[in-house]
């Protein structure tokens, strides 16, 4: 391969405008976690940082007919997290007001933030509070509020720049949801745990009626950690997609692979028992071993376990018996397949 010159499109350029960079960020944050509070944490980190707040609250709204609000506090960077459940007929005015219009507004002075946010005051000195709406679909989730206790009240410019961070979040929450609704894990690309159970419910019932066999595969990647430590979660990130996409190369059209989480992959063999299962494992383990490696030794080293499904189990059932083959296969060595004996599955 020849030697590849130029700029990395991904890192912001030095001297770009904060605001810019801080979109980029929550943009890309939407492309690679299936975790809403990572999304909060991140707006948190360029609301304490951009616009200059001292502290950001965020009222996550109870659902209608619900008796509270869990109200999150983020400091010092957005590394120190605070939590607590608050009555929802405690809920400051001003938060209601946010969570009723949709609009945003900013309590400064000692008589409008003791009208607007009347617990806030009782907590020492106060400038002034910033609430804005986070809404997804047209409904408010969430009221943010940014605190300054010691500074100058926010001025016009910074009230604009929250809100676009805001929105930016909006926008990364709403698709982080829209693919976990749709099964899809962001960072391997094939289905991800959520969808995985309900296709091997599915496909349980179907086993169960017609009388077909139904196995199930469960993969664990060997000394994947190592990856992540030496070279860095973008690289971890590319070994699970080129994971996957050699699983999907191995197995038929109908079988289905989805990351059952971290470094984990389960793949479910519809029309198969336990003896073509393991075959079909061995040769994605090998397949597996043929794949370009950031580590020593050859290709993605990898083990597995296999069980068949059997009346009456369930999906729990049925996993757990090849979590225990796949334990196995750990304590003989690793890079192996092991079934699960009829006892078991």
């Amino acid at each position: 391969m020849g030697v590849v010159t130029g700029t990395d499109t991904q890192a912001p350029p030095e001297g770009v405008d904060p605001l810019l960079a801080g979109v980029r960020r929550l943009t890309l944050l939407a492309d690679e976690t299936p975790d809403s509070e990572e999304i909060f944490r991140a707006l948190a980190r360029e609301l304490l940082s951009v616009p200059g707040a001292e502290e950001v609250q965020v009222h996550h709204l109870g659902a209608p007919g619900s008796a509270q609000d869990l109200v999150a506090v983020y400091l010092f960077d957005a590394e120190e997290r605070l939590s607590y459940l608050l009555p929802s007929g405690e809920r400051p005015p001003g938060v209601s007001w946010v969570a009723q219009t949709g609009q945003s507004f900013l309590a400064a002075g000692e008589r409008e933030l003791a009208a607007s946010v009347p617990r806030l005051p009782a907590t020492g000195q106060m400038s002034c509070a910033l609430l804005l709406p986070l809404a997804e679909r047209g409904e408010v989730e969430a009221v943010v509020m940014l605190v300054r206790r010691q500074s100058v009240a926010f001025d016009e410019r910074s009230i604009d720049v929250a809100g676009t961070l805001v929105h930016q979040a909006a926008t990364a929450l709403a698709l982080v949801r829209a693919r976990i609704e749709a099964g899809t894990d962001p960072v391997a690309g094939c289905m991800n745990h959520r969808a995985m159970r309900r296709r091997l419910d599915e496909e349980i019932v179907r086993a169960a009626r017609t009388g077909s066999p139904l196995s199930c595969l469960l993969i664990d990647l060997d000394n994947f950690k190592l990856v992540n430590d030496r070279h860095g979660h973008q690289a971890g990130d590319a070994t699970l997609r080129g994971v996957v996409q050699a699983l999907v190369g191995e197995f038929r059209a109908f079988d289905r692979v989805a990351r059952y989480g971290g470094d984990e992959f389960v793949v479910i063999l519809p029309n198969a028992d336990l003896q073509s299962a393991t075959v079909a494992a061995t040769r994605a383990l090998e397949r597996l071993r043929a794949l370009p490696s950031l580590q020593d030794e050859s290709g993605v080293p990898a083990s597995i376990g296999a069980a068949q499904w059997h009346a009456p189990m369930s999906t729990d059932e049925l996993l757990a018996a090849c979590d225990g083959a796949l334990l196995r296969s750990k304590r003989q060595g690793k890079g192996r397949v092991t079934g699960a004996s009829a006892a078991l599955s």
